[in-house]
């Protein structure tokens, strides 16, 4: 039982009922009238007491004697007074005449019966030609909440009310924590604008601080992340400037210098060109890490895009020895931003032609059922090892430095990746597939109007 709710339920629920059963254990010791002798002891002296005093009220010609023998309450008892049989004060008892005989007959001159109503009948030791018949009062909706009779249904309707007491104290012990737990997946999953203090508000002291030092964290944080993306949005910006510089002193210089130093102006270019390609790419991460692109989505061929993808990068395939395929091919159209996804998917598309065997085929197939449009690219290459499938989206991570630097990769493409899919509302997953070879899947929301 890993719930902190079922946990406070569960506990408050077994609590509340040991202590109405222990009520319980001792209502029925209390008012058994077959377990408790001194009950019945003080019962029949307190019958006998009211008795004597009502006959020695009526010798005497005093008005009123009749209201001792009355139950001073609802829960009291009546009591009458017979002489053989015979009513002589109080009012007539159904049933005495035979518990009177009873009480003359037993040797300590009481006699108790229990039916519809408890009969008792006390013989007077001031004059034993009197017997003071008591009974209680005539059973009642009211009767329920005393008689042990009841103490089934009373244990279930305690047991009810307490359960339901019980849940609404575990529901607001436990809010707090719901509350909490909620918001720091919604940071895990990069949401930084979320606060909690509001929402705690009426939680005790400590969780009332907790979530306001939770807030200033996360304010902390947001605050931390946008200065690391302005910075790196800014860096890369300026870059492009002197690198257009570069290329042009480049220009000049190789058609100023001999045919021998060609080779070295070449590599020159290939890398400018290389570290231009990384700013691009540090741009659109930046430009999709602060949720820009998707301002106003278009509806787009989804398909169509995935073909144009497939025909482009034959063209690079061929070059490295390789083939790529579309397979499926479901129609399929959604909302998005067309050129977002477009770089999403080829750089998928082309890391899979880059790490794919000589000779073999990288396939594409792209199904949409349920409301969901997927894409698989499948390759043919080492893969990933497994504890690395999940690292593979962070950017500039590589599973193997000297291996990614040689086949040209800058470990942004599939950054780029996941944050354009989740954009867009959907996933990204990474998995060795059988028969060796890394498996990417982009699942993507296909809307209202497929």
């Amino acid at each position: 039982m890993k719930s902190l709710f079922l946990r406070l339920l569960v506990s408050l629920w077994i609590a509340m009922a040991l202590l109405v059963g222990l009520f319980a254990v001792i209502h029925g010791w209390a008012f058994s009238a077959e377990s408790s002798s001194l009950r019945r002891r003080l019962s029949t002296r307190s019958v006998e007491l009211r008795a004597e005093s009502a006959l020695s009220c009526a010798r005497d010609g005093l008005s009123g004697c009749e209201q001792r023998l009355a139950p001073l309450e609802p829960r009291d008892q009546r009591v009458a007074v017979y002489r053989s049989g015979a009513l002589v004060s109080g009012e007539p008892i159904e049933g005495a005449p035979l518990v009177e005989e009873r009480a003359r007959r037993s040797a300590d001159g009481i006699a108790v019966e229990v039916g519809e109503r408890e009969l008792v009948a006390v013989v007077l030791r001031r004059d034993p030609s009197f017997v003071a018949v008591a009974t209680g009062p005539v059973r009642s909706p009211w009767m329920f909440f005393i008689v042990p009779e009841t103490l089934p249904l009373r244990l279930l309707a305690i047991v009810v009310v307490t359960g339901l007491v019980a849940v609404f104290l575990a529901r607001y012990l436990s809010r707090p924590i719901h509350i909490l737990r909620g918001a720091t997946q919604r940071m895990a999953a990069g949401d930084l604008s979320v606060r909690v203090a509001r929402r705690l508000a009426g939680a005790d002291g400590e969780t009332l601080a907790l979530g306001r030092d939770m807030d200033r964290m996360a304010e902390r944080i947001e605050e931390l992340l946008e200065t690391q993306r302005r910075l790196l949005r800014d860096v890369s910006h300026e870059l492009r400037s002197p690198l257009a510089r570069l290329n042009i002193s480049l220009e000049l210089v190789r058609r100023r210098s001999p045919p021998d130093v060609e080779p070295a102006f070449d590599r020159i270019e290939r890398e400018t060109e290389r570290l231009n390609g990384m700013i691009g790419e540090l741009l659109t991460l930046s430009r999709l890490e602060s949720a820009r692109g998707m301002e106003r989505p278009e509806r787009f061929d989804l398909t169509a895009l995935v073909e144009q993808l497939v025909d482009d990068a034959a063209l690079e395939a061929e070059q490295q020895g390789c083939s790529v395929e579309l397979g499926a091919r479901d129609a399929c159209s959604l909302d998005g931003n067309e050129e977002l996804l477009r770089r999403a998917i080829e750089n998928v598309v082309r890391n899979a032609v880059r790490f794919t065997e000589a000779g073999t085929t990288v396939r594409i197939d792209l199904s949409c059922s349920g409301g969901v449009a997927e894409v698989r690219v499948r390759d043919r290459g080492p893969g990933v090892p497994e504890a690395a499938l999940g690292d593979i989206f962070k950017p500039f991570y590589r599973v193997d430095d000297h291996r990614a630097r040689g086949a040209g990769g800058t470990g942004i493409g599939l950054a780029i990746t996941q944050r354009a899919v989740l954009l867009h509302g959907g996933e990204v997953e990474a998995r060795n597939a059988e028969g060796g070879g890394l498996e990417v899947a982009l699942r993507l929301p296909v809307g209202a109007g497929a």
